[in-house]
């Protein structure tokens, strides 16, 4: 049981034997097969939002209300449904999951917001999502020491047994033959394992150097990749998001390393200060709008500035869509971030909706 976890349920009940049954279905949910859908419910239960956590309609968020729903139902048939208990269990789904799921953390972090959005629960657990993401990045980004990769040669015992063969006989040679065959083919097998595995590190180890060099390469050439322009001529108000995007398009490894404020930095996004998000949004250019929102389905609520974007696109800039976007989001119009604190946010839900 998570260690946060008794203090997150002592706001529904202390009974300890229930809390038991109740985690027992919070391990049988983590341990079945992950949907991004599952990652949406559990948000929008957690933060209790708006849009409703089965969604309108979407049978994906529908089916994984069930499936929550269920796993409790199954650990104790007893269990009353009610919004504050199933905020607190979602939660507690997200606790557990936070120890090696990267997606979980990025929709509790993309959902509040850079706190537009907030919570009332003992645990906080916006922090421990940061907490997580920035152990997980690190951890996913340590190089191995390739220098003691090696795969040693095959060994192997076999001793033939003649018994059964009879000289002027060549057909019973047959039986020695099949057994020194599967002993080689062992050997063989496992080398081949060894060298897959080997191969795999080498491959990683690549991945991550290549992602380390396009970063630098990036902020070292100081040219956005969209836009095509250089970070001098890009206007204050655009650099959160046009750079936001620009990083996301460059990191291959979830959930981003730990650098990205300092690259965002040295680009030129300010960590003073504050930004609307509605102004944001305008700042951008129409076709820039277009080619990020291009495949992608914003959430109102893991992936709320890109939802500002879609109703901007909608709508054309200006203040058209601030009241519809508003409304469905829950966050206020004039919901203000850092520049770099936008830029994070909005990062984060590019990798996301990947």
């Amino acid at each position: 049981m998570h260690a946060d976890f008794p203090k997150l349920y002592s706001e529904i009940s202390t009974d300890g034997a229930q809390r038991a049954l109740r985690w027992t279905a919070i391990e049988a949910i983590t341990k079945s097969s992950w949907k991004r859908a599952q990652g949406e419910m559990l948000a929008r239960l957690v933060f209790g939002t708006k849009s409703p956590p089965g969604g309108h309609h979407e049978d994906e968020l529908e089916e994984a209300l069930v499936a929550f729903h269920q796993a409790f139902s199954e650990a104790d048939p007893s269990i009353e449904q009610g919004a504050r208990q199933n905020q607190v269990l979602a939660a507690g789904v997200v606790l557990q999951y936070l120890g090696s799921n990267s997606l979980v953390a990025l929709a509790m972090i993309t959902t509040a917001c850079g706190g537009a959005r907030k919570l009332v629960l003992p645990v906080d657990l916006v922090t421990l999502a940061e907490n997580a993401l920035s152990r997980l990045g690190a951890s996913r980004r340590v190089r191995p020491d390739l220098s003691k990769i090696s795969i040693p040669a095959p060994e192997f015992d076999f001793e033939p047994d003649f018994s059964g063969v009879v000289h002027n006989s060549p057909i019973t040679f047959k039986t020695v033959f099949d057994q020194f065959t599967e002993t080689v083919g062992e050997a063989l097998t496992d080398l081949v394992d060894k060298f897959n595995e080997s191969t795999k590190v080498l491959v990683e180890t690549g991945k991550k150097a290549d992602e380390e060099l396009d970063l630098l390469s990036w902020v070292l050439g100081q040219r956005s990749l969209l836009s095509n322009q250089s970070f001098a001529d890009l206007p204050l108000s655009e650099r959160p998001l046009v750079f936001a995007h620009d990083l996301a398009s460059l990191t291959k490894i979830f959930p981003g390393p730990n650098s990205i404020p300092g690259l965002l930095s040295r680009a030129g996004v300010k960590a003073t200060g504050k930004i609307k998000i509605v102004d944001a949004v305008n700042a951008v250019s129409d076709d820039w709008t277009s080619a990020v929102l291009k495949g992608r389905k914003p959430s109102p609520v893991t992936s709320p500035v890109h939802f500002a974007l879609l109703r901007r696109q909608e709508t054309g800039a200006g203040e058209g869509w601030y009241a519809g976007w508003s409304a469905t989001t829950g966050i206020d119009v004039g919901a203000t971030m850092s520049p770099i604190a936008l830029a994070e946010q909005f990062y984060r839900e590019i990798l996301w909706l990947r």
